[in-house]
């Protein structure tokens, strides 16, 4: 089997992190279903390199980048992952963007790994009964975890996309530690 060459050092970087863990391979499928900043999007898909794209249906993280209001057809296949036991990873676009004279601009997220994190066009979300608060900026939520059925759904009012194009290394480890969550 032949591996690129950014594939191999993919592996390699996240091998540390899975020593000791109960890991094995995971299919993630990057799904736009309207994605309104596209650096989200080119984020995802570089971090995603070389790895082998899953089926809508047998992906076990569902990734939607920077998304606006979701269509019907898009709530059915988010459903669908959910029901299965997977995780959707959803960006939101929708919610109160936050804006002030000064702050420290990391989002703090606490799950599924404590690190700090830069911004990028964060909102703010509100959180519902049996959301629990995963990452904040300047105090207000900015990332949600929820279980739902058998599935997780997270959402993030903060974009990661556009951090992988940054190359930040938290922003990676974070999504590695999601997929082995």
């Amino acid at each position: 089997m032949r591996h690129s060459r950014r594939s191999f050092l993919g592996a390699a970087a996240v091998a540390p992190l899975l020593t000791g863990r109960d890991w094995r391979p995971f299919g993630s499928k990057i799904l736009d279903l309207g994605c309104v900043l596209p650096e989200s999007l080119a984020g995802f898909k570089q971090q995603a390199g070389d790895l082998p794209p899953a089926d809508t249906d047998a992906a076990e993280v569902l990734i939607i980048p920077r998304v606006g209001p979701i269509a019907h057809d898009g709530l059915l296949t988010i459903e669908r992952c959910l029901a299965r036991g997977g995780t959707v990873l959803l960006e939101s676009g929708l919610g109160v963007p936050i804006h002030q004279a000064a702050y420290f601009p990391y989002v703090d997220y606490m799950w599924p790994i404590k690190v700090k994190i830069r911004e990028f066009a964060p909102v703010g979300l509100e959180p519902a009964p049996g959301d629990q608060i995963i990452g904040a900026l300047a105090g207000t939520p900015v990332a949600l975890r929820r279980r739902v059925g058998q599935g997780t759904l997270v959402t993030l009012g903060s974009a990661l996309g556009p951090i992988f194009l940054a190359g930040d290394p938290d922003a990676r480890r974070w999504l590695g530690m999601l997929h082995t969550s």
